[in-house]
């Protein structure tokens, strides 16, 4: 009956648990754990069932020819498996049903009190003993299920120790097997060559890179070879590990190295120390500057050459400058006492001469004093090979207009009609850039005055892709006397100007213009010209026409990235 009942009561409360809905928030119980929530009803409910299995049994003896001596035994049996099946609260229970059991066995129906003073205490004794085995098993069960439970507890946190552990060492060893690979790649990948190599010379390993630089096959052939044979210098690495042994974090220098077949190449090498377990180990970087410097080496040869050059050029531009400083100061002498002696001429003897013979003594004069005029502009020109430039902003325009203003202030009766453009402005030597102008404007005022319609114009012009200065006029053709005497510079000089417009004298034996301000069309004053404008860097020549004339010349880039002028540019 005890049975029966247990099984139906297991049977409801599965049933209670398996249509119990989830709560909210809760998820969906798993079989497994609704197995083990089944299993724990059943220990609770089959508990008391051990007592009610005892009062059965002495119940069912009772109606036999048998009887059981000592039931107490058999109800604290009762109690002990219900303690140790359910624990001590189901065992609590069991004692008190077999309690409960135990007295009414003992009473005597139809009595005022039904108990004797023995089954009183019989039942006493019973009632005190059942909980306090209950009690006892309980406690007993309970500390060996804490102790069950540290065993568990460590045995899970054993096993989870041992599983991070595990983990760790996967993880760690994948890490670093990661690490490797990227360190072997940024390793291959590197510009520079790399080599770890022992103190003794033994090749550690080295990179892609060292081996496509010095020409071997594979990376094994070096590492068969000593490092020393790889420098041009055998002692050079040993050289380099007693700097590091002296406590030098890092070698930095430039060497040769030697390619396998032999091929000398310069590197820049870095080496520095590093720890292989117990084992110093030298990490040499090198770096291929064959090209550069072989590019370096030529560079200075052609510096060393080209400043041996510029020393005998300077020696003899000095040596002729000497010279001819020399010849004009020893031509002077001649033509000073020519002149004195045609002075002492017309003064002496004028008045027996007629006016052809005064008139030859005039012209012998003028050109003494032309010649003298030659052997300032010699010496002139000597001081212009030498001297440093000082370079400043110079108006070219306003120069150029003061220039004009002095030639028409010289020769009032020349209608020369002049243009010159305003704002042209260049960096250059103030001076020497007058001069310049003074000579080629003078010498274009030679060619055009006395013409009809005669002008001078100063702009500028486009020379292909470049702007240049350009002095244009009216003058007449070109005969050119001094192109073989000056080949390449401006050769402006016409036989046909007339007297007073030439390198010759003027009317009645007088000089011409060209004397009075400078600016003749002599080979030297043209030669004077071309001096200056290669000084600044630029270049001068000369387009004519027989209706007219027309000086080119340009600066060097330093006037022309110092022009101040908007809207005309400069050029080379």
């Amino acid at each position: 009956m005890a049975s029966t009942v247990s099984s139906g009561l297991v049977r409801s409360a599965s049933k209670v648990i398996k249509s119990r809905p989830p709560t909210e928030g809760s998820s969906v119980v798993s079989p497994r754990r609704l197995h083990r929530v089944e299993r724990a009803y059943l220990r609770q409910l089959l508990s008391p069932a051990f007592a009610l299995l005892a009062i059965a049994i002495i119940e069912g003896f009772s109606w036999t020819p048998w009887q059981i001596v000592a039931p107490t035994t058999l109800l604290l049996t009762a109690v002990v498996a219900s303690t140790f099946v359910g624990g001590l609260v189901d065992g609590l229970i069991s004692a008190g049903i077999t309690v409960w059991y135990y007295s009414y066995l003992l009473s005597s129906p139809g009595t005022i009190f039904p108990y004797t003073h023995e089954t009183l205490r019989r039942v006493l004794v019973y009632a005190c003993s059942a909980p306090a085995v209950a009690l006892m098993v309980g406690v007993i069960k309970q500390r060996a299920a804490r102790i069950a439970a540290d065993a568990a507890r460590r045995e899970r946190d054993s096993s989870d120790a041992v599983y991070a552990s595990l983990t760790w060492s996967r993880e760690a060893e994948k890490t670093g097997r990661e690490a490797e690979r990227r360190y072997r790649a940024f390793f291959d990948a590197n510009v520079a060559g790399i080599v770890h190599a022992f103190r003794d010379g033994r090749v550690l390993q080295c990179n892609e890179t060292l081996r496509r630089m010095i020409g071997f096959d594979t990376v094994e052939d070096i590492k068969a070879r000593d490092i020393r044979d790889l420098f041009q210098e055998r002692a050079d690495f040993d050289r380099i590990v007693e700097r590091l042994d002296r406590g030098t974090l890092s070698v930095e220098e430039e060497l040769g190295f030697r390619r396998r077949d032999g091929d000398p190449r310069r590197v820049r090498l870095t080496a520095r120390r590093l720890e292989e377990g117990a084992r110093l180990v030298v990490e040499v970087s090198v770096v291929d500057i064959t090209p550069q410097w072989m590019a370096q080496t030529q560079a200075a040869t052609l510096e060393t050459k080209l400043a041996a050059q510029e020393a005998d050029n300077a020696v003899l531009g000095r040596e002729v400058d000497a010279l001819a400083h020399a010849v004009a100061h020893d031509l002077r002498a001649p033509l000073r006492r020519m002149d004195d002696l045609s002075e002492a001429l017309i003064v002496d003897y004028g008045l027996r001469l007629d006016g052809e013979g005064r008139a030859r003594l005039n012209r012998l004069a003028t050109t003494s004093r032309n010649m003298e005029k030659l052997v300032r502009q010699f010496i002139e020109l000597s001081r212009l090979t030498g001297g440093e430039l000082k370079r400043e902003a110079v108006n070219l325009s306003a120069v150029a207009q003061e220039v004009a203003e002095s030639l028409r202030a010289l020769r009032p009766g020349d209608d020369v009609t002049c243009k010159i453009t305003p704002g042209l402005s260049a960096n250059g030597d103030p001076s020497l850039l007058r001069l310049a102008l003074t000579h080629m404007i003078g010498t274009a005022w030679c060619a055009t005055a006395g013409r009809p319609g005669s002008y001078i114009e100063f702009g500028t012009a486009r020379v292909g892709d470049r702007q240049t200065f350009v002095i244009t006029d009216g003058g007449g053709g070109l005969d050119r006397p001094y192109a073989g005497a000056l080949p390449g510079a401006v050769q402006r000089l016409d036989n046909g100007y007339g007297p007073g417009h030439g390198p010759g004298p003027g009317p009645d034996g007088e000089p011409g213009p060209n004397g009075g301000l400078g600016p003749g069309a002599t080979a030297v004053t043209l030669v004077m010209v071309q001096r200056i404008i290669q000084r600044h860097g630029g270049r001068v020549w000369v387009e004519a026409t027989p209706e007219g004339g027309a000086v080119f010349f340009t600066l060097g880039p330093e006037a022309e990235k110092s022009s101040t002028s908007p809207s005309i540019p400069l050029a080379l």
